[in-house]
């Protein structure tokens, strides 16, 4: 794991209990999001 992760991961460690519902929600649907464009562009890649 990269130290950039491992910062990304500490980050969230520490703010998620702090979220909301709402707001963790949100964060979800975000990072799905994220998930979702990445897999598309990987598979565009590999096609190309």
């Amino acid at each position: 794991m990269s130290e950039t992760e491992k910062k990304i991961l500490a980050t969230f460690e520490e703010v998620l209990p702090k979220l909301t519902e709402s707001e963790k929600e949100r964060l979800l649907y975000f990072g799905e999001g994220m998930a979702f464009k990445s897999e598309q562009q990987h598979e565009d890649k590999k096609s190309a």
